[in-house]
């Protein structure tokens, strides 16, 4: 056999290994998909030289995912011998006529079906010729290659700041995103400790409990199993998803977050969290209180591009008697997560799952998802007017996988821009639109606390 193709390029992490694995549950398939609105086709022979470029600068890329043995480590990354770049990167002419719309329903196929795991894990499709002259980039990737922010770090490799740039250019950034907002090394004192807890809380969980409550209350919290959904509408799961986008007014999100003193992470999650209690409404439903999953990053200047680095923190949060009283409450309840020691010892705990036999950790970590309600995912995206083959960047979505839950909220802000991508679980919405519109309106309720000046301004 060639012996280039069996080069190992990379080990996955616990965390890697963990969205691989799960991926045997259609479910909890960990499939990414981002939509770039270009104002017009780009050059493809540029595209495709700097794509081959990216390709030898993140090696995961040229690399297809290897189970080993039972008892032999994580799966690693093995250089594809035969690498095509035609097999992931390709382009398609739409009809006269077609729409963004025509857009996202290719790109929701994408998210639904699974990958070639013989070939590299991503895919690149551009579509040209949707609302006159745009074209839209459609980029496929498994989630463990990389999680979000270290995909835009990936993302930057492509992307220039003026339209006309030389083709041997500089990346516009390479910075791996921000540091962790806690010492990680002062939680990671007695890792063997951690472990055994881990596999102990998986085997035995009635007798760990205790045990890993004195850890930290917040692991605990990290393994929890949540049964099933606190939503009486959004309970049924399938591995089919659909595509919705909504597009914010610039800058209203932000001085919302300003006037009620919190992030613009926390204007964002109550917005959503709203939304939910108006979709419920519509149908005749009473919702209280809903269950949330968000990835916490905690990425340091330190990490490669690639790789995941963040942590899914769960937590239930009251939909409020207004938009005030919700935003207040997510604040309350992610500043708890952001100082919990538990999301330093998580790495830790996910190399403690990703040795278990693939069907018990998929189990575990389904019992952990499904129960969810929705997701969230945060992405800051580039700050800069950016361009692409000489193709200007209007709009990036992203579609980040519901991982169990009903369906997955993202924010990515592009030059002061915010565009939310919601991919749903068609099972548990059969109506997306309505969804969207009514996400829409809960926004519309977070931004007129932006008329409220904060106390002292």
């Amino acid at each position: 056999m060639d012996e280039k193709r069996e080069r190992v390029m990379e080990t996955m992490s616990g965390a890697d290994a963990l969205l691989w694995t799960i991926g045997r549950d259609p479910v909890l398939r960990p499939t990414v998909i981002a939509v770039m609105v270009l104002d017009k086709s780009p050059d493809w022979a540029t595209m495709q030289a700097r794509v081959s470029t990216l390709t030898e600068i993140v090696p995961r890329l040229r690399s297809h995912a290897v189970v080993r043995p039972w008892g032999r480590g994580r799966p690693q990354f093995i250089e594809d011998g035969q690498f095509d770049l035609a097999l992931h990167l390709r382009r398609m002419a739409l009809p006269p006529g077609a729409t963004f719309r025509d857009v996202l329903d290719i790109a929701q196929i994408m998210g639904t079906t699974g990958f070639d795991p013989f070939l590299p894990l991503w895919e690149v499709v551009e579509t040209d010729g949707f609302d006159g002259e745009r074209a839209a980039l459609i980029v496929k990737l498994h989630h463990s290659l990389v999680d979000g922010v270290g995909g835009f770090a990936v993302l930057l490799h492509l992307l220039d700041t003026e339209r006309n740039a030389a083709s041997s250019r500089s990346p516009a950034s390479t910075d791996a995103g921000p540091t962790t907002p806690f010492d990680l090394m002062k939680y990671l004192q007695g890792p063997r400790k951690v472990i055994d807890a881990a596999l102990q809380a998986v085997v035995r969980p009635a007798e760990s409990i205790q045990h890993l409550v004195s850890t930290g209350a917040s692991v605990a919290r990290l393994l929890a199993p949540a049964r099933q959904p606190i939503s009486p509408l959004m309970t049924e799961r399938s591995f089919r998803r659909t595509f919705e986008v909504v597009d914010l007014p610039k800058g209203k999100l932000r001085r919302a977050a300003t006037a009620t003193g919190g992030t613009l992470n926390d204007a964002f999650v109550a917005s959503v969290v709203r939304g939910l209690k108006r979709y419920h409404g519509l149908h005749g439903a009473v919702l209280d209180e809903i269950r949330a999953l968000m990835p916490v990053n905690v990425r340091t200047k330190d990490d490669t591009a690639g790789g995941n680095h963040f942590v899914p923190a769960r937590f239930v949060v009251p939909t409020g008697t207004d938009a005030s009283e919700c935003v207040r409450a997510v604040q309350r309840i992610t500043d708890q997560w952001k100082h919990a020691p538990g999301l330093a010892l998580s790495n830790v705990l996910a190399n403690a799952l990703s040795f278990l036999p693939a069907p018990m950790a998929t189990s575990i970590w389904g019992s952990m998802l499904k129960g969810d309600d929705f997701c969230v995912t945060n992405i800051p995206g580039p700050a800069f007017k950016a361009f692409i083959a000489s193709s200007r960047v209007e709009r990036i979505y992203a579609f980040a996988p519901p991982s169990g839950s009903a369906l997955n909220v993202s924010l990515i802000s592009l030059a002061g821009r915010e565009c939310v991508g919601i991919a749903v679980d068609s099972a548990a919405v059969s109506d997306s639109s309505k969804l969207a519109v009514c996400i829409e309106e809960g926004f519309c309720e977070v931004f007129e606390l932006g008329r409220v000046q904060p106390p002292g301004r």
